[in-house]
């Protein structure tokens, strides 16, 4: 049996399982996922999670919209939180109120925590998916960048993100556990 699409619906639909899909692959090479892990640093000097009272969550992370050359090497927990704040800008600013920034979110410094806020900021992009038709992906939305940018575009850098940095965590999850071999 073959299902049929909506008419209007089928980029919307191929988007919305891609960005199921890289999320699944995601959480399966996370399941176990410890707070050493989240913080190892798999080289000197790599961008991590850093403890901060003074910031939402209690933790803060280094970003540079330029980072230096070459690019420094990032733990675990730098590139969940990365994923995670790209997801609540992004849709909060294309999607929604658009009050907020990166500084006002809370970043998180353990495995549960970080995991959960992530699986929360994917939320908000899928219920804008669910509700989409194909037209609505040309459609300029508000960004955190200055410049409108079309709903296509904000999906597919999350997507991106997603993809991206979720390869490289599990990447590093290979690392971690082969780390003293």
């Amino acid at each position: 049996m073959v299902l049929v699409e909506p008419r209007g619906q089928v980029g919307v639909r191929l988007l919305r399982r891609a960005w199921e899909l890289s999320a699944d692959r995601l959480e399966q090479r996370c399941v176990g996922l410890s707070d050493a892990e989240l913080l190892w640093e798999p080289v000197p000097d790599s961008w991590n999670l850093i403890a901060d009272p003074e910031h939402p969550g209690g933790w803060t992370y280094q970003y540079e919209f330029s980072p230096p050359q070459p690019h420094p090497v990032t733990t675990i927990g730098w590139r969940l939180v990365h994923i995670t704040a790209d997801n609540w800008i992004y849709t909060e600013h294309a999607f929604g109120a658009g009050i907020r920034d990166f500084p006002d979110l809370p970043v998180h410094g353990t495995a549960v925590e970080a995991l959960a806020d992530w699986r929360a900021s994917r939320e908000p992009l899928m219920t804008w998916l669910d509700g989409a038709h194909d037209d609505d992906l040309g459609e300029p939305r508000p960004s955190h960048l200055g410049e409108p940018m079309t709903a296509g575009e904000v999906v597919r850098i999350l997507l991106d993100e997603q993809i991206h940095h979720g390869a490289e965590i599990a990447l590093l999850r290979d690392l971690y556990r082969r780390r003293h071999e």
